[in-house]
């Protein structure tokens, strides 16, 4: 039997941010600083902090198309969240673990491993990191990470939850003692697997730098946007926009050129990128449409 509330000591803990990056953060999230920040930490509050964040807050990889690099402190990519910006998994859950710490939470990382395909190999490899907070006594599995993941805290409890009962959270097959995510038929993964044992930055970096910066890497490859809402997942992958939602079937259509792709960034996702001078921002597109050439090409040869 897997403990919800149990991690192995681990002496580093997300760091807390100051005031003004604090309250920044709050308003990106489209939430009230001094309301958020006078309030006891309690489930609600988890609740509303970890779906804002997973709605307005995108998984994203144009700064790695941009060339830019980035490392695994939290306060820094909080800094980049705080600016309008996105990230992946490394940012995204540890910015967040750093604002929960600042509202009173105590988290803790966890090396994790995103499942792609049936096929792929299961278990923490470290592409990932997820996150688990304790409160009353129950454990919680949060990650803001994962782009097409849950848009609410989930209890660590075994069991199905989520819209339908379509996600899944058991026992992993493959890390003795931890926890395995099954994501939904059709989603953008298969699933995640993460131990209880606790970590810090260092312990991801190796990875983090390999999957930044690796020709081999999909995170490199493609690039990706995507987002969770209370009406389902939303990805542009390259040139290609699909749509999943909560009712209804899902579509996947070309988008029409760089216009509609900067609006939909900005308008629908949240990623403005108002500080990325134009010119750069299209020859990122115009790296977009000539991989969704050699792929068109490549698929009718």
């Amino acid at each position: 039997m897997i403990d919800s509330t149990s991690t192995k000591v681990n002496l580093w803990r997300p760091p807390a941010l100051d005031d003004e990056v604090a309250t920044a953060y709050l308003r990106r999230l489209g939430l009230d600083p001094t309301a958020e920040r006078a309030e006891w930490p309690s489930v609600a509050q988890l609740h509303r902090l970890h779906a804002a964040h997973v709605e307005r807050v995108p998984y994203e990889t144009v700064w790695i198309a941009l060339g830019e690099t980035r490392g695994m402190d939290p306060v820094e990519a909080a800094g980049c969240l705080v600016a309008g910006r996105g990230g992946y998994c490394y940012q995204l859950n540890g910015a967040f673990s750093a604002l929960l710490t600042t509202l009173g939470y105590p988290v803790t990382w966890h090396r994790a491993g995103v499942q792609g395909q049936p096929g792929d190999p299961a278990g923490d490899s470290g592409n990932h990191l997820a996150l688990t907070t304790v409160l009353d006594g129950q454990g919680w599995w949060l990650d803001t990470g994962l782009g097409d993941g849950p848009l609410d805290p989930v209890p660590l409890v075994a069991g199905a939850f989520g819209p339908d009962d379509r996600f899944r959270l058991r026992p992993s097959d493959s890390v003795p003692g931890g926890w395995r995510f099954d994501h939904e038929p059709g989603g953008a993964f298969f699933g995640m697997d993460f131990p209880t044992t606790a970590i810090g930055p260092t312990d991801l970096l190796a990875k983090h730098v390999e999957i930044s910066t690796s020709p081999t890497s999909g995170m490199v490859r493609v690039v990706t946007v995507q987002h969770r809402t209370p009406a389902g997942a939303r990805i542009i992958r390259g040139r290609m926009l699909s749509e999943r939602p909560v009712a209804g079937s899902a579509t996947v259509r070309q988008l029409s050129g760089y216009a509609e792709w900067r609006a939909l960034l900005r308008e629908v996702f949240h990623l403005p990128l108002d500080d990325v001078p134009e010119e750069r921002l299209r020859a990122v597109w115009q790296r977009i449409e000539a991989d969704h050439a050699a792929w068109e090409r490549d698929r009718q040869a």
